[in-house]
Parts: structure tokens; sequence; C-alpha cells
């Protein structure tokens, strides 16, 4: 099996380029505060079950060890989610039509931030536990 084969991997991944691209519409926002006329963007989170889809490939099956266990398989698709950008005005627009709150938007910068710092922190663990794994000791 390839490191990029580990659907855990995948979804981190996912994860990343999801954040990463959040980030650049969010920066827009912010730089377009005062734009007469703009309306903030935002990007449509993944729905988790997507994810999972497109990062497995073929077909999971879980092993049972007793008679009396539930048996049970999901087939994935390659539906990769899109990053498309929406329309979503925070929660007051301006007299020139301007959407764009800075506070609110400084409040998704952090949050996105700490998406990114949660996704790096659980990749970089999961390759610990491989190379511990692999090596038969910690780092």
């Amino acid at each position: 099996m390839a490191f990029s084969d580990i659907p855990l991997f995948g979804m981190l991944r996912e994860r990343m380029h999801w954040v990463q691209a959040r980030q650049g519409v969010l920066s827009q926002n912010v730089a377009n505060a005062h734009t007469p006329g703009f309306t903030a963007q935002d990007i449509k989170e993944p729905d988790f079950k997507n994810v999972l889809k497109s990062t497995t490939s073929g077909t999971l099956h879980m092993t049972s060890t007793r008679a009396g266990h539930l048996s049970g398989s999901t087939t994935s698709t390659s539906a990769r989610g899109d990053f498309s950008t929406r329309n979503a005005p925070d929660s007051e627009t301006s007299s020139n039509g301007n959407s764009v709150v800075l506070e609110e938007q400084m409040m998704k910068v952090a949050e996105n931030q700490m998406d990114y710092q949660t996704a790096t922190t659980l990749y970089s663990k999961g390759l610990g536990m491989l190379r511990m794994a692999v090596t038969g000791r910690a780092s």
C-alpha cells in the first residue's frame, strides 16, 4: 500500500487544500473591505461523507472476529469536493453596498488558522505512528 493510499492522510490532505483555498477567499474579503458593492465570499466546507468517499480507494471491508459480529462494506466514488466560492455576506451591509465586516472576517481567519494547525498536527502525529510502526521506536 502506498503512503498516499492511506485514507487518514488523504482526508487530512483534502482538509489542508480546503483551508488553503478558504484562506485566499478570506484574504480577498479583507482586502476589499472598503470596495463599494463588494459581497463577502466564502467556500463551502466539505461534507465528511463525500471526503471519506473521495479519499478511500476500492472497497472498505470490516473484519469480523466472531460469528455474531455485523459485517459491512462501503464502496467509494471518486467524487472530489469542489471548492467553489459562494456569496456569504456578513451580518451587515454598509451604505455603499459592501457586505464585509472586518471583525467577522478576522474571526473566520483565526478559525481557519486553527483548522490548519489541527490538520498539520494530526498529519505529523500520523507520520510519527507510521515511523514507530516501521522502525519499532518513537522518533
